[in-house]
This record gives structure tokens, C-alpha cells and sequence, in this order.
């Protein structure tokens, strides 16, 4: 989707202290224009404010800002005045903010009532809670302020608990890929037709990338893509289907109704890592959870999470395409592996799961259709590059878990995709 002005000054600065650019002084006084500009949301707005305040100033940002605070009652709308002087603030929510802007990290108390009112308090302005997702990832949330946000969005999914002794969870970003095709509805087939369910979530479109998501690809398949958690379930208590995809809108309306907040900020909040992590269909102990990661820092930070939640079975930690769980077939990359509260750190490499060297395909112009065909193509036996994925994935997800050998499942995985059994996994799923 295109940026508007004010949209793109704030993805040149607000992206984080690693990634963030300076504005020129003339871009300065195009963000002073904006700020009286009320046809600009004043969610956009609010968060482009947050970023300035927070992310390290040039010389000429240092002196714009300090002419601000002299001058902000003329410049910013007046909804936006306690974010420059805290004694305007009036609610608790408005506190928790301001004591974000300032880099004081919350109490676990602190954060779980802050999360609780963005979450459900409709009388909270949508530009208040922008500010503070913005806040938090900018000053980098603290291991506490994480773990109560992801209570909160935990207490408040719509789950189903089944009697399943193990799920497999694919958890990847609900904002979709958009260099490289996604495959997570056809790597849960594959993996439901060598015996163990599967659930694949997430949801239409979501900012900031709005990239090709699972739902999307399953809808090209004519999926049913609005099924109840009681019909997924039941599929993946079917062993002739054994994989089933829930959307957000189903399992969590509450954070499915923050999409626009979420456009307007631009930036990725905490809820991108959290959100995919909410089992809303769950086995008996918890799910073995496939999730990834892209900045170094979640290297061990989400196993570190998971861990102390105490929600999964075990977990799977992929360096991922596009930060998902799905490895690269070019080359070795990073996977941490959370089981029995022991985290292990290793490498893995293609070269282990499959013969030969195999191309990517990365896409400038990445089309739902286009990883739909591939999928499909691959479970008609066509030995593409979906083929050789979807081997590696059940591989590396069903080793890595202890769950077979690797020499067993990866001539089970082979053999079930020529048979045309994971297409019949995969076709009784989309009805």
C-alpha cells in the first residue's frame, strides 16, 4: 500500500535506533506542516511525535526539538500536549505512556494494566495506544513488560483445549511474505499426513507489511478460511485430515480490531511477535510451537519467553525467510530449540534434509496465486522448489522435535507427497 507524506517521514525515522535515518531540516518543517495538517490521522501523527522524542537527534533534529518544547502548544494538536509535558496527563494510561517516552521500563503490573486498557477500553483514543506500541518497541520492551503483555493477549484468546496428546503449531508473522512464497498451509499437510495435527493461523492483511499471508493462499485453494475453533478441531482430530487454519477474527476479535492502529503507527509493534504465539486450538500439554525470528536479539529472547510462560510443549525458534519458520534451502541458518525447559542453540544446513543444491526463488512481485500453484504443483509430485520445502520443513519440524529419526520421516515425507497422500490431506482440509 502507498505511504502518504507523513507515513513516510515516519518509516525514514521511526523504524528503531538501528535502522532509523535522520530528517533534513527541510523534512523538519514538512513534520511541523503535518502536525497541523488534521487530514492526517492523528495516529500517524502521534507515533511520528513518539519517534522524534525518543530515537537519537542530529544536531539540526536537536535544535528543532528543543524550539518545539518552546513552542509545541502552537504546533501540536492539543490531544497530543502531555506527551511534551506530563503534567497534562490525566489517566493512568497517559502516565504509562509518558513514563515510556521517558525510557523507564514498567512494572509487570504497570505493564499488564496498560496492555489490558489498549486491549479493551474503547474510551482509550486509538492515537494513545499507537504512541505506546510505538514507545515500547522503541525503548525496547523489558523481559517483565513482555511477559505481561503476552498474559494479557493470552487471557483474552478465545481457545480451545482439546484431548490431543500433541498439535503442531505454525506460528509465523501475520503480516505475510512478500519476497519469497509462503507455503505453511502445504508444510501442515505434510506434516498432518505423517500422523501428528497441525494448525496453521493468522489473518487476511495486516501492516506493516501487508505481505502474502496463509489466508490468502488458502482462499486461491477455495478454502473455507471462517471456520469456528470447534470445526478446526475436530478436523485435527480427524487422522484423514489432521491440519485445519483458524483466523484471528475467530480467536482474538480484540486484537483483530487493532488493524487500523496498527496501519497508522506503520511501524511493527510487540503484538507482531506475540499475536502468533495464542494457541487457539491446544493439545493436552501445550503445542510444539514453530515460530521464527529476523534481528539478532530474538535469537534467544523468544525461547527465553516461551519458556518462562510455561504454555508449550517445546518450541522451535527458525533464522527464517522473511522471519518465519521456514529455513532457507541456500544455506545453513540458526535454530533454537526449546524443550524440557532446556534451550539449545545449533545451526542447521539443508544439505541435512535434502540432496543437491536448490535455487530460492525470490520475487519482487510475490502473488498469493503464484504460492498457491507452487504448492499444488509440488503435491502433484512435481519436483519444484515447494517440493523440495515441504520435505525440509517436515524434516527438520518432526526431527528437531524428537518426534522420528530424520533417515524415517524423511522417506515417510518423500513417499506421502508422491502417493498423493499429503494432497488428500490437503484437499479434506480446505472443505
Amino acid at each position: 500500500m502507498p505511504l502518504n507524506r507523513i507515513e513516510e517521514l515516519l518509516k525514514k525515522k521511526g523504524i528503531g535506533p538501528e535502522g532509523s535515518k535522520s530528517l533534513l531540516i527541510t523534512e523538519l518543517e514538512e513534520v511541523e506542516i503535518a502536525f497541523t495538517n488534521a487530514s492526517y490521522s492523528l495516529t500517524t501523527r502521534a507515533t511520528l511525535l513518539t519517534a522524534l522524542l525518543m530515537l537519537p537527534a542530529t544536531e539540526s533534529e536537536a535544535l528543532w526539538l528543543k524550539q518545539l518544547h518552546a513552542s509545541y502548544t502552537d504546533i501540536l494538536p492539543k490531544s497530543l500536549h502531555f506527551m511534551m509535558n506530563r503534567s497534562y496527563a490525566t489517566t493512568s494510561f497517559e502516565q504509562y505512556l509518558c513514563d515510556t517516552l521517558a525510557l523507564k521500563d514498567l512494572t509487570y503490573e504497570e505493564a499488564f494494566d496498560a496492555m489490558t486498557q489498549l486491549l479493551t477500553d474503547a474510551a482509550i483514543p486509538d492515537f494513545q495506544k499507537g504512541a505506546f506500541l510505538e514507545a515500547q518497541r522503541l525503548k525496547r520492551e523489558s523481559f517483565d513488560e513482555n511477559k505481561a503483555f503476552f498474559d494479557v493477549l493470552w487471557k483474552h484468546t478465545k481457545r480451545i483445549e482439546t484431548q490431543l496428546p500433541l498439535l503442531i503449531d505454525i506460528s509465523d508473522n501475520y503480516d505475510g511474505f512478500n519476497r519469497f512464497h509462503n507455503l505453511a498451509p502445504f508444510y501442515a499437510a505434510a506434516i498432518a499426513s505423517c500422523g501428528y495435527p497441525c494448525i496453521v493461523h493468522g489473518t487476511d492483511e495486516v501492516a506493516p507489511k501487508y505481505g502474502v499471508t496463509s489466508k490468502k493462499v488458502l482462499d486461491v485453494c477455495n478454502a473455507n478460511t471462517h471456520k469456528s475453533g470447534e470445526q478446526i478441531s475436530s478436523q485435527l482430530s480427524d487422522p484423514s485430515i489432521g491440519w485445519g487454519y483458524i483466523d484471528q477474527s475467530v480467536f482474538h476479535p480484540l486484537l483483530f480490531n487493532l488493524k487500523t492502529i496498527r496501519k497508522e503507527m506503520v511501524k511493527r509493534p510487540f503484538l507482531a511477535t506475540f499475536e502468533k504465539m495464542m494457541q487457539p486450538i491446544r493439545a493436552q500439554h501445550g503445542n510444539h510451537l514453530l515460530t521464527g525470528f529476523t534481528h539478532a536479539h530474538y535469537r534467544t529472547e523468544v525461547a527465553e519467553q516461551l519458556k518462562a510462560q510455561q504454555k508449550v510443549a517445546a518450541a522451535m525458534v527458525i533464522k527464517g525467510l522473511e522471519g518465519s519458520s521456514c529455513a532457507p534451502l541456500t544455506r545453513e541458518t540458526i535454530q533454537v530449540i526449546l524443550s524440557k525447559n532446556t534451550i539449545i542453540d545449533q545451526q542447521i544446513n539443508p544439505s541435512d534434509f535434502i540432496q543437491g543444491e536448490h535455487i530460492q526463488l525470490p520475487s519482487k512481485s510475490v502473488h498469493a496465486e503464484d504460492a498457491a500453484r507452487e504448492g499444488m504443483d509440488a503435491l502433484h509430485g512435481k519436483k519444484n522448489q515447494a517440493f523440495y520445502q515441504i520435505i525440509y520443513y517436515t524434516g527438520m519440524t518432526l526431527s528437531g522435535f524428537e518426534l522420528e529419526s530424520k533417515e524415517a520421516i524423511l522417506e515417510k515425507i518423500e513417499a506421502n507427497i508422491l502417493s498423493g497422500k499429503v494432497l488428500e490431506h490437503f484437499s479434506k482440509g480446505l472443505l
